[in-house]
């Protein structure tokens, strides 16, 4: 007789997943994908109809998990909450299903992590000032998993509905000492950040290189399938490129389209933290770190 499974609600999952116990093993996760890696985080499909997107991943494993997993995802930004789907996990040894975990919060809280962890990586030693663009949940909990890793003195603000990131500032309240200023337009938001973080659904470039200050940090998360843009082609050819994959990067990501994407990546995340690559090289660069997503997040 086999094993019952194990069926996970959003809410069950939100309530049971401790984001401070995951950034170690991310960690691993990516020097494990960057070094070790044998198969490809690329998709195995992916379907838009232009309202949104379906996605089945690829299998996501990882070395001391003894388990696999694979998510089937629908993104819809006109939806709330915008992404939704489920997350299979497998025994690694007899293939039998373990669980079934519903993931839009798995994913959003991988996503805001490991942007977060490649923003301390990369960011100026001193920055201070964050600008984030996009008060969705992806914006405030990049925010807040950010502003445990690093002292923040200001948060710039920039949402085209207003009433999001006046809610966000609400939530930022309680930060004693914290300048937080809801903007009004989007350069008005960048030009004198330190860190940039976009977490959006546009589908053609907002960020340019004459809105950046020399020696920013831009962690662009929206640009994590086909048609989607956040930063300029200029921008990315004048920038240090860094992400979590060269491949994803070039084929779906911030990449996609541009001639030769695939060798504009300095480095991969993974590469970075292995002490592979130094990642930041001087105090006027411009870094770029431009994730898609890998299979290994999830079963983290």
């Amino acid at each position: 007789m086999s094993a019952p499974v194990l069926l996970l609600s959003r809410a069950e999952v939100t309530k049971n997943l401790d984001p401070r116990m995951l950034v170690g093993r991310l960690a691993e996760a990516f020097q494990f994908h960057s070094l070790d890696r044998a198969e490809s985080a690329l998709p195995e499909h992916l379907y838009g109809n232009g309202a949104g997107s379906f996605c089945a991943s690829n299998v996501g494993v990882m070395e001391g998990i003894p388990a696999y997993s694979v998510k089937v995802e629908t993104r819809f930004p006109s939806r709330n909450p915008s992404t939704s789907g489920c997350i299979h996990l497998f025994d690694h040894k007899s293939g039998h299903l373990l669980a079934i975990l519903e993931s839009s919060f798995v994913s959003a809280i991988g996503s805001a992590l490991t942007g977060a962890l490649a923003t301390d990586l990369l960011a100026p030693p001193k920055a201070r000032t964050l600008a984030v663009i996009g008060s969705g949940s992806q914006g405030w909990l990049s925010l807040r998993f950010l502003m445990e890793m690093r002292a923040l003195e200001e948060v710039h603000l920039f949402d085209l509905n207003r009433k999001r990131s006046r809610r966000v500032a609400k939530r930022l309240e309680k930060y004693e000492g914290l300048v937080v200023k809801v903007c009004d337009s989007l350069n008005q938001a960048v030009s004198d950040a330190d860190i940039v973080c976009c977490a959006t659904w546009s589908r053609q470039p907002i960020l340019f290189s004459e809105m950046i200050k020399p020696g920013a940090h831009i962690s662009t998360l929206g640009s994590d399938e086909p048609g989607k843009a956040e930063l300029s082609e200029e921008l990315l050819k004048g920038c240090s490129f860094f992400c979590d994959d060269r491949d994803l990067a070039s084929q779906v990501g911030a990449l996609q389209g541009i001639k030769g994407g695939r060798k504009m990546v300095v480095a991969e995340l993974g590469e970075v933290l292995a002490g592979e690559h130094l990642g930041r090289a001087g105090e006027d660069e411009i870094t770029v770190y431009a994730p898609v997503g890998l299979p290994a997040v999830d079963l983290v």
